[in-house]
């Protein structure tokens, strides 16, 4: 019988914590077969990527540590290897791509400098050879005109195509086993069919082993063999995907299957004033060639777009990534500079700057995609919830500023009682949780909310609708709903606006566009979201 090539024995993970230890995985157990997909799924905080991490010896030794158990790689247990033996296995026998691209792409360095150094590193190829492995990586991964992007840094790409080069970097050297931890979470449902279509043809090709970590439920059926179901640090049920999804035993897994975002839109008032007119906006970023950096052209990231939000409505904008949503909503919230009017209740302000704006930013607040990077790590959750009140509510005292953010995190689902502990001590789905009170703390008129539910598992992402839908209602929002999850959008959604190169292609009610939608490039995105094998197969085809 054929030995397993990772093998996950009796694994115990705690991490101490003042006198005690917090124990994140308790006694796990399981195989990866030479070419077989394993997925592990659960809900944030379940210990599903603790799980993986230790498979690398990435976990904050020491810290962290293994009460129990051995993860042996090929016969060899990693838990007792040495760091310089970690070190040629990383990146080239296993190699890991995270959650969150942003926080695990180096800022400093170009891609294709942060691609080739694995390359040059693992396989001793010239600047020329790992060039050209590199644009091969990139086009392999769905990254348009690869080429122009070997220069762009990591900020100058949009969330989806930065989880792409992370991909490119784990696939370099064709590992023998590939952990995905979320690989999927920030890509639109078209490159994300192209992606799960991509990893599975190399897996094929390569005999690639995979450890998939995700909360879609949509993703586990399409790719895994077999699959684990985690909570609370323990596998409570595990079997063939076929097993697992047809007959779940356990109440858990069964809530999972049943998880999805329900229910639509609040209904809005046909009278509802207009809390953002803004448009046509243009975002036009400069491309710069030569010794003197002499524009040779521009990236029309928002090119003549026009939005109209009005009070207790939400307006979903979707679309591929690098279409422009997250860009738009940014020139809205004057966060980027662009050109044509941008009018929030009643009054001009694209022309303000500074001190001007700074007042407005109380009723104008924005929930970014990427929790990690948009949480200081100096700071706590209570001075993160609390930053904008010492700005805009200055007369609050200590109690009623603690008030307010406790209020706040019980409204987003966390324990008002772990306000004290700082983002690493959380999971990706409860910072994204956090950066949601921030936002609701000031209780604004308006919200852009860019992906805020990509991170979390369906369980949450569920809640998290409602709530959002709840805190609507209550307050009589406007949300502006940037997602390429049109599961999501659906459920949100009164008026959705679908954006292609920087263009809007097609708009108007959300019942009418996902009951009958126009153009081809709508029809794609749908079949993408509500057929991911279908839409798959076709990426392949083109």
């Amino acid at each position: 019988m054929t030995e397993p090539l990772l093998s996950v024995q009796d694994l115990s993970v705690a991490f101490r914590q003042g006198g005690g230890d917090m124990l994140a995985v308790d006694r796990v157990s399981f195989d990866v077969m030479p070419g077989e997909t394993v997925a592990l799924v659960g809900e944030s905080g379940s210990g599903k990527s603790v799980t993986a991490l230790s498979a690398l010896k990435l976990l904050p030794y020491p810290s962290a540590h293994h009460p129990s158990g051995r993860i042996l790689f090929k016969g060899k247990d990693l838990i007792a290897a040495y760091e310089d033996e970690m070190r040629k296995v990383r990146g080239d026998d296993i190699t890991m791509v995270f959650q969150e691209p942003m926080t695990s792409l180096n800022p400093l360095h170009p891609i294709e400098r942060q691609i080739g150094e694995i390359l040059k590193l693992h396989r001793g190829l010239s600047d020329r050879q790992a060039r050209t492995r590199t644009l091969e990586l990139l086009t392999l991964v769905g990254i348009r005109d690869a080429e122009s992007r070997l220069d762009a840094y990591p900020h100058q790409l949009s969330g989806g195509q930065r989880q792409r080069v992370m991909i490119a970097m784990a696939l370099a050297n064709e590992p023998d086993l590939f952990i995905a931890d979320e690989p999927t979470t920030a890509l639109d449902v078209t490159v994300q069919a192209q992606i799960l279509q991509l990893l599975a043809e190399l897996k094929s090709r390569l005999n690639m082993s995979m450890l998939f970590i995700t909360h879609d439920l949509g993703i586990v059926r399409k790719i895994a063999d077999r699959v684990c179901v985690m909570l609370k640090g323990k596998i409570v049920e595990h079997g063939t995907v076929a097993e697992v999804f047809g007959n779940p035993q356990h109440p858990y897994t069964q809530r999972l299957l049943a998880a999805e975002p329900k229910g639509r839109a609040n209904p809005v008032a046909k009278d509802a004033p207009v809390i953002v007119d803004a448009g046509p906006i243009k975002v036009w970023f400069p491309i710069k060639r030569g010794f003197f950096q002499k524009t040779v052209g521009h990236v029309k990231a928002v090119d003549g777009v026009s939005v109209r939000v009005r009070r207790g409505e939400t307006v979903g904008v979707v679309g591929e990534s690098g279409s422009g949503k997250t860009t738009l909503g940014l020139a809205i919230l004057r966060l980027v500079q662009s050109e044509g009017p941008v009018v929030f209740l009643g009054n001009r302000i694209d022309g303000m700057r500074g001190k001007e704006i700074r007042p407005l930013r109380k009723d104008l607040q924005v929930v970014f995609q990427d929790p990690y990077g948009s949480l200081s790590p100096r700071m706590s959750v209570a001075e993160i919830v609390e930053e904008g009140l010492l700005v805009q509510d200055k007369g609050l005292t200590y109690a009623q500023r603690r008030d307010i953010v406790a209020r706040s995190l019980q409204d987003v689902g966390l324990d008002p009682s772990t306000m004290d502990r700082y983002p690493h001590e959380f999971s990706g789905g409860q910072r994204q949780r956090i950066a949601i009170a921030r936002a609701m703390a000031l209780e604004p008129q308006f919200i852009m909310l860019d992906e805020p539910t990509s991170a979390l598992d369906m369980s949450v992402q569920a809640q998290i609708v409602e709530l959002l839908r709840d805190l609507q209602k209550r307050r009589n929002l406007a949300y502006m709903f940037i997602s390429h999850d049109l599961k999501v959008v659906r459920a949100l959604a009164n008026h959705v606006v679908v954006m292609q190169n920087g263009r809007i292609v097609e708009e108007g009610s959300a019942e009418n566009i996902f009951a009958a939608p126009r153009t081809d490039y709508t029809k794609a995105l749908f079949a993408a979201a509500f057929n991911l094998e279908t839409a798959a197969s076709d990426a392949v085809r083109e």
